[in-house]
């Protein structure tokens, strides 16, 4: 598939970069096509050192967005709104992935949901009508998905309202060796996936863990 990661210079996007560029054909988005370039490059290059080739590319968002079979937005919640105005124009039939969590911190980390009561169900509203919404990958650590450790796992939990979008993120999940992916209800569940995401940051916080993740047993 073509698989369009916005935000893909930031760490979460490589570690899905490294992890998927081995099956498909992956387009790293940025504002700016340069820097996207550049991190296409460098996750080649970390591929070549774990002995592995990638179909890894760089552009701009609107452009990588353009044709891809699913988009995965690893962005922070913040520029939500202006990535989804970028891109709206070349938006057909994609399934998009949302891994944004709205929080802030002040003394600790607070989950910020907005009124429709989480940013997947935001994001579902500001876009066209026949694009699919799945919400994933609210608790695996940047860190360790991107050392490609073979010892590493974890659970990822996945809601959706459209049964073959849900699908293809958990046969996507699937791929990754490290990740067991959980079918976590309807879309409307992200509002309890997505408050992990602060709950983990103040674990790591309040108990000096690295990069701490969820396993259900």
């Amino acid at each position: 598939m073509k698989i369009a990661i916005l935000g893909g210079t930031g760490d979460i996007g490589e570690g899905f970069v490294l992890n998927w560029a081995g099956n498909h054909h992956i387009r790293i988005g940025s504002r700016k096509a340069d820097k996207a370039e550049a991190a296409a490059e460098s996750y080649r290059g970390t591929l070549a050192g774990h002995e592995m080739k990638g179909d890894i590319l760089g552009f701009d968002n609107m452009t990588a967005a353009e044709g891809a079979d699913v988009i995965i937005l690893t962005v922070p919640y913040k520029h939500i709104s202006g990535v989804i105005d970028t891109v709206r124009p070349v938006l057909d039939c994609q399934i998009v992935i949302s891994p944004v969590v709205p929080m802030m911190k002040t003394e600790y980390f607070e989950y910020t949901p907005p009124t429709q009561g989480s940013a997947a169900e935001e994001i579902r509203d500001m876009l066209p009508e026949g694009i699919c919404v799945v919400a994933a990958y609210h608790t695996i650590a940047s860190g360790r998905l991107c050392s490609l450790d073979p010892t590493f796992r974890c659970d990822v939990l996945i809601c959706g309202d459209d049964r073959h979008s849900k699908d293809v993120v958990i046969d996507l999940t699937d791929e990754i060796e490290c990740l067991r992916p959980l079918d976590a209800g309807p879309l409307a569940a992200a509002r309890t996936t997505e408050s992990l995401t602060p709950m983990l940051r103040n674990l790591a916080m309040l108990n000096d863990l690295k990069d701490p993740s969820i396993k259900i047993l």
